[in-house]
């Protein structure tokens, strides 16, 4: 990828139109840059506490009457794959929806989300579309799909494994990857108490981590050794004291009232190499053991850093942001 390439072609888009938008591959890596929305052909929210899907509605011909690229790939090439609803399903591992706008400083604000769905509109009934529309998750849904972990330690030694059959040995359509995993019964493992940016930023940091263990590519590589994902820290966390029980419920659920009572906002972002570095804690990695994996353990120091990082490629950076008082 030549990201310095694209982050002058995405910043001189913004630049002249107000916002750009993109479709990636799996990895957040972008792949085009598509036409203007048509009027009122963008929903993509911002709301505090709130991660609703975006939707992105285009021209599907070029004026010169050809298809659009991105029609051909996420409707023309997926006609003969229709779900079980009669509507056309692009697969989560193909693509996904880009979008950058000017922020408040002056930067660029990158947000970006799987893409679930694509459809087009025909009104004429003469076999021509005339837009498509392309729906996809959120960065910020990262929060809903990740579990608040009880028990890190027991996900860390958990290994990943295919299973074909249900307990009745009635086969899969396909293999499901899974892993057995130990959760935390009694609230005295679960709770954390603390700072409301820290024990949120701490907390879903070590469930990304311990989540990322449980998973594995086919060749066997963990997916905590190549994360796509993590938690911003800022230097200074001025947040009131807030207690959580977390029992390996989504993230979202776990924190989301003690976040509001607190007066932080959950959030998300996309991040691209050449964009400014993340106060970040180190990356785990499946070398490390479970006492250099917690952040904050209840004997000695950690042996988590936190530093200013880089990465090599795409990241979704989940945030843990104050209320501004005016």
């Amino acid at each position: 990828m030549d990201w310095d390439a694209w982050s002058k072609h995405v910043d001189y888009v913004v630049r002249e139109r107000g916002q750009w938008w993109g479709l990636g591959d799996a990895d957040g890596n972008p792949l085009m840059t598509l036409p203007d929305a048509t009027t009122d052909g963008v929903t993509a929210p911002e709301q505090w506490m709130d991660s609703p899907d975006v939707s992105f509605t285009m021209p599907a011909m070029t004026p010169a009457g050809e298809q659009q690229r991105a029609y051909q790939l996420l409707i023309a090439d997926e006609l003969d794959h229709i779900d079980a609803s009669g509507r056309l399903a692009v697969s989560p591992e193909l693509y996904t929806l880009l979008a950058a706008w000017r922020g408040k400083d002056g930067g660029i604000v990158r947000r970006g989300g799987v893409i679930i769905t694509a459809s087009a509109e025909d009104p004429d009934n003469d076999g021509i579309p005339q837009t498509m529309t392309i729906s996809a998750l959120n960065a910020a849904d990262v929060w809903n799909t990740i579990f608040a972990v009880s028990w890190p330690a027991a996900w860390w030694a958990a290994k990943p494994y295919e299973k074909t059959t249900d307990e009745s040995q009635l086969k899969y359509s396909r293999a499901w990857s899974m892993a057995r995993v130990e959760l935390a019964g009694q609230a005295m493992f679960r709770w954390k108490e603390g700072k409301a940016g820290f024990v949120i930023r701490r907390l879903a940091q070590e469930s990304l981590d311990a989540m990322m263990m449980t998973q594995a590519d086919p060749d066997g590589t963990r997916w905590v050794d190549d994360q796509y994902h993590v938690v911003e820290v800022p230097e200074v966390d001025a947040t009131p004291v807030i207690s959580l029980d977390a029992a390996d419920g989504s993230l979202w659920d776990t924190v989301a009232a003690q976040a509001r009572n607190a007066g932080v906002i959950l959030g998300a972002r996309v991040w691209w190499p050449g964009d400014k570095p993340v106060r970040c804690w180190n990356q785990a990695t499946s070398s490390m053991t479970p006492q250099q994996v917690d952040i904050s353990p209840s004997q000695g120091a950690s042996q988590r850093t936190l530093a200013y990082r880089t990465f090599p490629h795409a990241m979704i950076v989940l945030t843990v942001k104050e209320v501004a008082h005016v």
